[in-house]
């Protein structure tokens, strides 16, 4: 019984790139942007790269933290530690069609089983990333899906204000103009300890500027009330070493009987800004610049 499910667009496989086996890895190029997955460390994004550049933080930086990968929420529920064969173990792999597919091993806590469907749209040229969780105990569960994307340091995060107030200890340093709440990374004002804010989004979508590069999330909205407790729509993290910060997006919180499953789809748009879209002084070129990107 599936009994959630994005409502983005169905794509053509004439739009679609076919995904590439290279060693434990496989990728997807799209012009000058290659994707690259490894279903042997939990299906994870390993990479996201523009002319070679890659906008994703790598195991350099942090062994266990790095990449983009997949969790249930809320954390509290797991206290901290995922279950390895849902985070890094491998998953089982096939590519169908046009579309890289993952399914990882039952977590032998939650009963949880992982499947993560990858592809890359010629057309508009984005990535889209398909998550699904089933529940394969013999309880009902209570649970949403949760992205969690490292990207380097110094960068300014932006997304669409939702509402109520936001939470954390890093919630003072983001600030609001209109519509839109920023979180510019100074690494002298971070608290020295944990440090992240939560917020409510609107319109759908995050994204995260390293200039002259802006790295954009696509995902359903949901209203501040459908969050997982203790937790929000959109989450900003940066580690204690500053050498990190984590875009990450929560879909709604609902009920997962034995045998049901949910899906939860986001697409990725990577581009170099036009030269004219100056970040720090033409925010709202930046906003719009965006906004045309995702509709």
């Amino acid at each position: 019984m599936l009994i959630a499910i994005s409502s983005m667009a169905q794509k053509s496989s004439s739009q679609l790139v076919q995904p590439e086996k290279q060693g434990d890895t496989y990728s997807i190029s799209i012009q000058n942007q290659v994707l690259e997955i490894n279903p042997e460390i939990g299906g994870r994004i390993t990479s996201l790269k523009l002319e070679d550049k890659d906008f994703l933080t790598g195991k350099e930086v942090n062994a266990d933290y790095w990449g983009s990968t997949f969790w249930p929420s809320p954390q509290k529920a797991w206290k901290g530690h995922l279950s390895p064969v849902l985070d890094h173990q491998p998953y089982t792999v096939s590519v169908e069609g046009h579309t890289l597919k993952m399914v990882s091993q039952k977590d032998p806590v939650f009963g949880y089983v992982f499947m993560k469907e990858i592809s890359g749209n010629i057309q508009d040229t984005s990535f889209s990333i398909k998550y699904t969780i089933t529940n394969r105990s013999d309880q009902t569960r209570q649970v949403a899906p949760w992205e969690v994307t490292r990207v380097h340091p110094g960068g300014m995060a932006f997304f669409p204000k939702g509402t109520g107030e936001r939470w954390g200890n890093m919630a003072s340093l983001a600030k609001d103009e209109g519509e839109i709440t920023w979180f510019v990374h100074q690494p002298d004002q971070i608290p020295a300890q944990y440090s992240k804010f939560f917020s409510d989004g609107a319109e759908g979508w995050a994204a995260q500027v390293n200039d002259p590069t802006v790295f954009v999330k696509k995902f359903p909205d949901i209203p501040a009330k459908q969050a997982a407790p203790s937790e929000a729509e959109v989450e900003i993290y940066t580690n204690p070493d500053k050498t990190y910060v984590e875009i990450e997006q929560q879909g709604a919180y609902q009920a997962l009987p034995p045998g049901a499953s949910l899906t939860w789809e986001v697409t990725w748009f990577l581009r170099e800004l036009p030269a004219h879209i100056k970040p720090d002084i033409d925010r709202q070129g930046l906003v719009d610049y965006v906004r045309n990107l995702v509709n």
